[in-house]
């Protein structure tokens, strides 16, 4: 009986050893790792929320049957922008009318809407116009500069100066912003500006201050047309018909030209 009993305690022990490797070793109790649903599809949708203005949303469609917004993830596009521009958040604003596809991206997957557009109706319009040159002490004509509306009912509107300098378009009344940018030359900016009559502008542009070989800017314009390093106002130019103008930031800027970049 003693011998019965200690091969039965022997059998149990082996068999309890075997049932804790094959659970250690096959883990078959602990959860299966999580998996990450692909994209199977986006739909975009709208919602009017002005007269010019519409809310896009996208919502994905994943592999594992559950769906979610991705409005605000999504990469968003237009296929005119003549017609239609949108936001990074979805706001999607009419700029003309006509036929416009909108696109939303998501990992892999794309949606699209197709939407009937119509521009925004327009207020009462004036001329804006002028002419720009290069500040004294060379002044030049400057064809091929971009005048921008930057802020107002027309903004992103813009017109090329002729060759002779010269620029000329139609324009909502309003308070606006205009900029003027040239290739070579320090932007122009002109903010708060009333339109409500027509208007002329005369811009001077600024040429962008050369370098020396250590890379140090310019610090004053020549009335001669050369430039001077010259760290004091009274040290600058002396040999070449004095200061024109300082330039600014710098070391002998002065506050009073600092119109020339539209501020």
């Amino acid at each position: 009986m003693k011998r019965t009993g200690v091969s039965a305690c022997l059998a149990l022990a082996a068999a309890t050893l075997i049932a804790a490797c094959s659970t250690t070793n096959g883990n078959p109790s602990s959860p299966a790792p999580p998996t990450t649903a692909g994209v199977q599809s986006i739909v975009v949708t709208s919602s009017a929320t002005s007269s010019s203005t519409f809310q896009m949303a996208a919502r994905a469609t994943m592999a594992d049957g559950t769906s979610r917004d991705v409005t605000t993830q999504a990469a968003w596009d237009t296929s005119n922008a003549s017609l239609a521009t949108i936001s990074p958040t979805g706001v999607l604003t009419v700029r003309g009318s006509g036929q416009v596809e909108v696109r939303a991206t998501f990992q892999d997957k794309t949606g699209s809407a197709s939407l009937a557009v119509s521009a925004p109706p327009k207020g009462p319009s004036v001329m804006l116009s002028g002419d720009v040159s290069e500040t004294p002490p060379t002044p030049k004509v400057l064809p091929g500069t971009t005048i921008q509306i930057t802020a107002g009912p027309d903004s992103g509107l813009s017109v090329v100066t002729d060759a002779n300098g010269r620029f000329r378009f139609s324009a909502q009344t309003a308070t606006i912003a205009v900029e003027a940018r040239k290739d070579g030359y320090l932007p122009w900016r002109l903010s708060n500006l009333i339109l409500d009559h027509d208007q002329q502008l005369y811009l001077a542009l600024y040429p962008i201050p050369p370098t020396d070989p250590t890379g140090v800017s310019a610090t004053a314009r020549c009335a001669d047309g050369s430039w001077s390093w010259a760290t004091t106002r009274a040290a600058a130019c002396t040999a070449n018909g004095g200061v024109a103008y300082t330039v600014c930031p710098g070391p002998i800027c002065e506050a009073s030209v600092s119109h020339r970049t539209g501020r």
